[in-house]
């Protein structure tokens, strides 16, 4: 297995954030999504992403990431990880301003004031609730359907003659 400095390991943990935070878009090297088409629109979206919790939805995502991230990644300092969180915390409402645009290329303002009046459902009001824990319960599902999978592919590959690291 391949030395890797702490150094090059934090760059690579800041480079995905970035990614992260600066969405497919940014990535791909597509355009970023056109602007509202007016204050009317931006302010049924700013109100969506309030009734959908949208801030809380992203920051347990990314403290969820974090547990597997200290765990994949113990010489990374414990100083790393508290920081990054709390400025993860700090900084979302800059990243979701960033959304924005992002629904406005999306949703026409007849379907934004549908969906708000939805969150505003007794039933909508009920999946805002829920959603935070749904989303852990699914990315812990996820991680484990990934490690059973992953045991699955490196016992076959493995019978099949491939050197698998730690064999």
């Amino acid at each position: 297995m391949r030395s890797v400095s702490v150094r090059t390991l934090l760059v690579g943990l800041l480079v995905s954030g970035v990614v992260f935070l600066a969405g497919p878009r940014s990535v791909l090297g597509q355009a970023a999504p056109a602007a509202p088409e007016d204050a009317a629109q931006t302010a049924l979206i700013r109100q969506l992403l309030d009734r959908t919790r949208a801030a809380e939805m992203a920051v347990t995502a990314i403290e969820t990431a974090l547990l597997a991230q200290r765990a994949a990644h113990p010489m990374i300092p414990q100083e790393f990880w508290d920081e990054f969180a709390v400025r993860a915390r700090r900084e979302m409402p800059r990243f979701i301003e960033q959304l924005v645009p992002i629904y406005a290329a999306h949703f026409s303002t007849a379907q934004l004031r549908e969906l708000v009046a939805f969150y505003e459902s007794p039933l909508g009001r009920h999946l805002a609730d829920v959603q935070p824990r749904i989303t852990v319960e699914s990315i812990q599902a996820g991680q484990q359907f990934g490690a059973a999978l992953g045991v699955e592919v490196a016992q076959d590959l493995a019978r099949k003659g491939a050197r698998m690291p730690g064999s």
